[in-house]
């Protein structure tokens, strides 16, 4: 039986890019601050134990972050490979959510079954995902590939909050897109909270600033309540695209510092 202690946790850097403060928060601010740089950084994590190995989310291609003036830095498949993980080795995807820089390369796990939210799969085959507003954020070939994974029994559903195996745990927040959902790992030293976009930073959720991408205001909101109900310990909250991550917490070799850092 698995024992939820035994679950590592690795963050996976593959990209970034420039940016500025004002880029990066929702709505008008009167602050001489927002002009700041506050680079974006791009990752993929792993939930490993002896009994499963799990990879939240998947990243984009070399080819779509070329495309979207993103800097590439490695494909996540190949840092995995490098701490001793195939692709062939993945059993299961918890996809947060289903836009570009989360569902790429979804073809180098063929093995994998993949964990999406009933409601975030049913927008984006849905009528509104062809608006401008919401088309620029996915890439049409990574929405089509999960439709056929699905018609292969390769998709699992969730309706809101489930435990996927013991200790790992999928919550539905929305907000940032119609069925976010973040990830919890029990760990020997306490509750690993993946918030994904439900915090691109930690500056999001600590000053109560959405993210400038929005499907649900209110939403938004409670997904920083969420994320702050499920933690038991502040450090231990991994937001999607802070910069700081790689900083925090120590990393796994030389060879991959500044791309793998060990969260437990």
């Amino acid at each position: 039986m698995n024992r939820a202690n035994d679950y590592e946790v690795f963050a996976i850097r593959y990209a970034t890019r420039e940016a500025k403060a004002k880029d990066n928060f929702y709505g008008h601010y009167n602050d001489i601050h927002e002009d700041r740089s506050m680079p974006m950084d791009y990752y993929v994590w792993l939930i490993k134990s002896d009994q499963h190995t799990i990879l939240v989310d998947t990243g984009f291609t070399e080819k779509v972050g070329n495309k979207r003036g993103r800097e590439f830095l490695r494909a996540p498949v190949d840092s995995l490979r490098d701490i001793g993980i195939n692709g062939n080795d993945i059993t299961h995807v918890i996809l947060t959510h289903m836009h570009y820089d989360h569902i790429g390369n979804l073809d180098s796990y063929p093995n994998a079954t993949f964990v999406v939210q009933d409601s975030e799969m049913a927008f984006w085959t849905g009528r509104y995902a062809s608006k401008p507003m919401f088309l620029n954020h996915i890439e049409s070939e990574d929405v089509v590939y999960l439709v056929r994974e699905n018609l292969k029994n390769k998709l699992k559903f969730v309706d809101g909050n489930e435990e996927i195996f013991p200790g790992v745990n999928v919550y539905k927040t929305g907000g940032h897109s119609a069925g976010l959902q973040i990830v919890t790992v029990e760990t020997s030293i306490g509750r690993v909270v993946l918030a994904s976009d439900a915090a691109h930073y930690y500056e999001n959720l600590n000053l109560e600033r959405p993210f400038s991408t929005i499907h649900d205001l209110e939403n938004m909101y409670k997904s920083f309540d969420m994320v702050r109900y499920l933690s038991d310990d502040p450090n231990l909250i991994i937001p999607g695209h802070d910069p700081l991550v790689m900083k925090k917490f120590p990393k796994y070799s030389d060879d991959l510092e500044g791309l793998v850092v060990r969260i437990k």
